[in-house]
């Protein structure tokens, strides 16, 4: 019988997470054969009738590897920790990833325990999420509608001290209802370099039928 993932989400504690981490995986393992297809059509979430999205962090990367968004919709993001770990999932442009990956650095020698409250980096503009290990948060976020022309495009990345210097960090393709992807603007020269250019090289869609 099949089981939407959405149901298999709702599931509380480490089974179901550890069982939908499977599933993601799996699904990822077969998306990573070939140059990806062009997203299937997305019907843009509203406030009424948020798209679901889900996200697994793991040891340390993320499930899946590209995470499409709409500009202007709503949607409710499932974030599920499937390592051993705390992850965060912080979404916004390079100058956001650099800045939350400055103002974590200090933290990087803390004592075992609870996360440190890291205070807010200025001007900051996305979305942070944390997530302990086995643990689930869904939270219901609008995309901004200008996060498209934002030079260098968007990315999730986690800056709990030396994770996004170990790769973790995924490109988000910013698409249209139609599954095709935005132009992104390119980066400014002079910018300060990703630390993992392969990692953060967004998959160009296929254009064959």
């Amino acid at each position: 019988m099949h089981v939407p993932l959405p149901a298999m989400l709702a599931g509380s504690g480490r089974l179901g997470v550890a069982a939908a981490v499977g599933v993601l995986a799996l699904l990822a393992a077969g998306c990573d054969a070939g140059t990806p297809a062009v997203t299937p059509p997305i019907t843009p979430g509203t406030g009424s009738a948020p798209r679901e999205v889900n996200i697994v962090t793991r040891d340390y990367a993320y499930v899946p590897s590209v995470v499409d968004l709409v500009p202007g919709e709503t949607v409710v993001l499932h974030v599920i920790n499937g390592g051993l770990v705390v992850h965060e999932a912080i979404f916004g442009d390079m100058k956001t990833q650099l800045a939350w990956e400055a103002a974590e650095a200090p933290f990087a020698d803390s004592p075992p325990g609870p996360t440190p409250v890291v205070p807010v980096p200025p001007g900051f503009d996305a979305l942070r999420i944390v997530v302990g290990s086995g643990e689930r948060m869904d939270v219901t976020w609008t995309v901004p509608s200008y996060a498209a022309v934002a030079a260098g495009g968007w990315f999730v990345g986690c800056h709990i001290p030396g994770h996004w210097a170990k790769g973790m960090v995924v490109p988000v393709r910013f698409v249209g209802a139609d599954g095709h992807p935005l132009a992104t603007p390119a980066a400014s020269p002079g910018g300060t370099p990703a630390p993992s250019p392969a990692t953060l090289a967004t998959p160009a869609p296929s254009t064959g039928s």
